[in-house]
């Protein structure tokens, strides 16, 4: 062991690592992660907060060895490698691994390449670290650790050091390796969103899925792979799923759609730190603003399902969510953005009419009968997008259903149909995007996925995910090398763990 002075500077640095590992870890579970793509993530600072202090622990070892060997004049290779025990050999290493993907993932999207800080394809889930990180990668990293711990316990060992250390430092790594450690509990942790990172939780019964991103300054809409965390499914899941099961089984009012989406359009407005700036950005995105920046913002960045339109529900359902945070933002729009509000929400139903008898009226997008309404709040889809609208999702070739539980009658005509149902969608909506939610998702229950409707238009260029994606799948990674290295130096921490009582 190192002299007594010298050994106290790594008993400091230790007790305060490991006391900013577990303060920090509460934090995360009462405050949450905010997730954004340009700067500092809550994911990214909390990595750093840790490779930062394990790195001084590692410098406090190096100290001590350094300054034995100035006093006494001389000090082995093997007693020098043998202090090397009392440094987070685990965490340290698992933070170089780190921070050199991180590096290059931020160089990947500085030059608009698809970051890879993570290996997501065939990922079993948010806790599935060792698939994730790739089969030469876990190799390295774990020859690169037997043989750091290894060597180290040995070197101690023959050194006649005290063996606690040692074992504890063999027993993380099992821990580590084999493991051994509890999944982490922040997927059930608020997550908050940046304006350049507004991800809609798609509804979806699998342990992975899409989320869809808002348009940015810098980028346009995109779908991005991510796995299913279950606080930021918690609204899709309980409102959107129950109301499919709803439909499904026939037992739903015409009422129930918007209330549901509602629900879920306030929860995501507390999600989100929207600037004044993309507040305004979103609101002349969906009005389909011809500003310098358009082109940018339109661009579909994600990929369409062969042979779909883009009317789908899902798509709508994001543009309900883009529609909503613009509504909530007024107080942020310039003056001729306000009173273009109107053309896409029936504001005499939002509690948000002009009190003016002598305002000009606005037509909202698509609040006419029938076909005609229909078809204009479509063209107005594909002009948000910059495209041209598909045939297929104007015209109707397919036969209606024989019987429709939403109309409680059997149209004669598939344009019957699609204009009872557009009013019917109309009558119970308060804007264009929720009576095309409304519509879309009647339409798959009664009539599923023909002429070109699909619940799930846009999907992801990869399963890669984005970079906030990715920086999720490396929560499991970093636990458990904390607690693996956690029990590592602290017997009490240990004995503990083995009782089931730690973490």
């Amino acid at each position: 062991m190192a002299d007594e002075p010298f050994a106290s500077v790594i008993v400091t640095w230790r007790f305060l690592a490991c006391t900013a590992w577990l303060l920090q870890h509460r934090m995360l579970v009462n405050r949450g992660f905010v997730l954004r793509r340009r700067g500092l993530s809550t994911d990214t600072l909390a990595v750093l907060i840790v490779g930062v202090t394990a790195t001084m622990w590692s410098a406090s070892v190096l100290f001590a060895v350094h300054k034995q060997s100035t006093n006494s004049g001389h000090i082995s290779m093997a007693n020098s490698i043998a202090l090397a025990v009392e440094a987070p050999i685990i965490v340290q290493i698992a933070f170089i691994v780190w921070l050199c993907k991180w590096t290059v993932a931020k160089l990947d999207e500085r030059h608009d390449r698809t970051p890879h800080l993570w290996r997501s394809i065939q990922v079993r889930g948010p806790f599935d670290w060792e698939t994730g990180l790739g089969p030469r990668l876990y190799a390295g990293l774990c020859v690169s650790l037997c043989l750091a711990v290894g060597i180290s316990s040995a070197s101690a060992f023959a050194a006649g050091f005290n063996t606690i250390s040692p074992v504890l430092s063999l027993a993380g790594l099992v821990v580590f390796l084999y493991g051994g450690a509890p999944k982490h509990p922040y997927g059930d942790a608020s997550h908050a969103y940046s304006d350049d990172t507004l991800r809609i939780s798609l509804p979806t019964t699998h342990h992975e899925g899409t989320v869809y991103v808002l348009p940015s300054s810098s980028r346009g809409f995109d779908a991005a792979w991510s796995p299913k965390i279950a606080e930021e499914h918690k609204d899709a899941d309980a409102e959107m799923m129950v109301l499919f099961d709803h439909m499904r089984a026939g037992r739903w009012l015409v009422s129930e759609p918007l209330q549901r989406l509602r629900t879920t359009m306030a929860r995501f407005r507390g999600r989100v730190f929207l600037s004044k700036g993309q507040a305004q950005l979103l609101a002349a995105w969906i009005h389909a603003d011809n500003l310098p920046d358009r082109p940018r913002r339109s661009l579909l960045l994600c990929a369409r399902a062969p042979g779909t339109h883009l009317v789908g529900r899902d798509l709508m359902y994001a543009l309900c969510h883009a529609e909503y945070l613009v509504f909530m933002s007024q107080r942020a729009l310039e003056k001729d953005m306000k009173e273009k509000m109107g053309r896409l929400r029936l504001l005499a139903r939002s509690g948000a009419g002009s009190s003016q008898l002598d305002a000009p009226p606005v037509q909202t997008i698509g609040f006419r009968p029938g076909l005609e309404g229909y078809r204009e709040a479509v063209s107005h889809i594909y002009s948000i997008f910059d495209l041209p609208a598909d045939q297929e999702a104007l015209e109707f070739h397919v036969q209606p259903p024989s019987f429709s539980v939403a109309l409680s009658s059997s149209p004669s005509s598939i344009d019957e149909y699609v204009s009872e149902l557009w009013d019917l969608s109309t009558a119970n909506s308060e804007s264009t995007f929720s009576a095309l939610y409304f519509f879309t998702t009647v339409w798959f229950m009664e009539m599923g996925n023909v002429n070109g409707f699909n619940i799930f238009p846009l999907r992801c260029q990869d399963t890669h995910g984005d970079v906030a994606s990715q920086q999720m799948m490396w929560r499991q990674f970093w636990y458990s090398a904390c607690v693996a290295q956690l029990i590592s130096c602290v017997p009490i921490l240990f004995g503990a763990f083995s009782f089931g009582l730690f973490p």
